[in-house]
């Protein structure tokens, strides 16, 4: 298989079912703009960076109306649907919610997908809301696309990072040996992709656009993730001033969205009174 044709197979996300919405959202939609982010080469691949893409938003009003706004961000694969478990306990907090599928993604139009594109995604919710976020709740690859998004020029209060994904080239190498390339070969695909998009795209390289001081940030990981390892989360709580790293156990990369434990912590991450602590995961 040709270096081409390895990444667009990388790019192109799995879709799975989506569970329910505990409580149904006000569901409309937004077209991405032609160029999405600063710093990517749009014009040669639109369809990587969602332009132009019709995308699904979805928005819970606070019990008041008037209540600060949190926006949910999906990882790889994912989806809106995926923070069901934490709808009820933000909108009993008194937030407005605001969630989205990204291109290529859940209900969303697409069939190849990207960290920008997700970010591109966020930024125009984001704008759609017409006020600054309170905070934004991400997942995985999600962590990156805020990061962008903060670069872009969104402003939220707080951060909340869930098993956050920081080298987007770790998992393109492992693509590429688990499709039979050598460790060299497999290198040479990560040379290939950044030199294609002009990039060496990771959260540190994303969090330098960031104004300074970023947005306090608390990280939730667990340390036998074995999807996106521990060490990530260490990583980014190194060169994030300002930054809560909090190790969780027995909930890995996927199942932390369900933790009780982890949300609850969360809520008080989002009021700025978090304490680390091992939290215990979702019975």
């Amino acid at each position: 298989m040709i270096l081409s044709d390895l990444v667009t197979s990388w790019l192109t996300p799995p879709r799975f079912p989506a569970p329910a919405f505990p409580i149904e959202p006000t569901r409309f939609s937004l077209t991405l703009p032609e160029v999405p982010l600063e710093g990517f080469p749009a014009a040669h691949y639109p369809e990587v960076l969602g332009v132009h893409k019709t995308v699904a938003c979805y928005e819970w009003p606070s019990e008041s109306k008037s209540g600060p706004t949190v926006l949910l961000a999906h990882g790889w694969g994912g989806c809106a649907a995926q923070f069901a478990a934490w709808l009820k306990p933000l909108h009993e907090a008194g937030y407005r919610v605001l969630a989205y599928d990204a291109p290529a993604h859940g209900a969303s139009e697409g069939t190849l997908a990207s960290a920008p594109a997700n970010a591109a995604t966020l930024k125009a919710l984001a704008d759609w809301s017409g006020q600054p976020l309170h905070g934004v709740i991400a997942h995985s690859l999600g962590a990156i696309a805020t990061t962008l998004a903060l670069a872009a020029g969104i402003q939220a209060q707080q951060l909340v990072f869930l098993g956050p994904v920081c080298y987007v080239a770790d998992g393109l190498k492992n693509h590429g040996l688990r499709e039979g390339l050598s460790d060299s070969e497999a290198d040479a695909l990560v040379a290939y992709f950044q030199s294609e998009f002009s990039t060496d795209l990771t959260l540190l390289s994303a969090l330098k656009g960031v104004p300074s001081p970023p947005p306090p940030l608390t990280i939730f990981h667990d340390r036998t993730d074995t999807s996106v390892p521990y060490d990530e989360a260490e990583t980014i709580a190194a060169h994030w001033p300002g930054s809560t790293l909090i190790e969780v156990t027995r909930v890995g990369h996927t199942r932390i969205l369900l933790a009780r434990g982890v949300i609850q912590q969360a809520l008080s991450a989002l009021d700025g009174s978090v304490t680390p602590q091992e939290t215990p995961p979702a019975p």
